[in-house]
């Protein structure tokens, strides 16, 4: 299976668009995956002009497809809250249920990690993530990847079923990530 990452864009967001609003949709679990405030989903033409605008205000989001399966969409990453002065940009990660437990988020993680340290653009030395500490899943990835823990944002993350739980805050440097991708190269070597 060949896996690549499609930046969304102006240009193809009625191909890819409507895969990320059907999983925004169904999503059922949506409190553990952010801390922010969660809000019904709007009309389909709403969302569209609302990721357009977010897209022209920086947002990147890329999409994990399958080339060989008519570009079947896998999951999507995207960077946010870019600072150029800091150099660092938050990331967030989705896969629709049905394609987890299956590697997709490995494949995902490192394909975004390899594409955006690349980026003569953004000239990033830092990206991190939040994630609620009682969501082991997204905690393993991160540490998989030598994402650091920096800080804990206690009783963070309030759930409708009156349950409370931390954020951790992670984040990976450039210089981190470059050195794992040489000691994978000598180790192939």
């Amino acid at each position: 299976m060949i896996r690549g990452l499609v930046l969304l864009n102006s240009g193809n967001i009625e191909d890819y668009l409507p895969d990320l609003y059907e999983w925004s949709h169904t999503e059922t679990e949506k409190e553990q995956h952010t801390c922010r405030p969660i809000s019904e989903l709007p009309p389909y033409n709403n969302y569209k002009e609302n990721v357009l605008k977010r897209l022209e205000n920086g947002l990147l989001i890329y999409i994990l497809v399958d080339r060989t399966n008519t570009n079947k969409r896998i999951g999507k990453i995207q960077l946010f809250d870019y600072s150029s002065r800091n150099k660092s940009a938050e990331i967030g990660y989705y896969l629709p249920l049905r394609h987890r437990k299956q590697g997709y988020a490995n494949v995902l993680l490192e394909l975004f990690l390899n594409t955006m340290f690349e980026r003569k653009d953004l000239e990033l030395n830092k990206i991190y993530a939040t994630v609620a500490a009682c969501n082991q899943t997204s905690i393993k990835l991160l540490e998989k990847f030598h994402f650091k823990l920096e800080g804990t944002y206690r009783e963070h993350y309030w759930f409708s079923d009156g349950s409370i739980c931390n954020q951790y805050h992670y984040s990976l440097l450039k210089r981190e990530y470059v050195s794992l991708s040489e000691k994978k190269i000598e180790a192939i070597e």
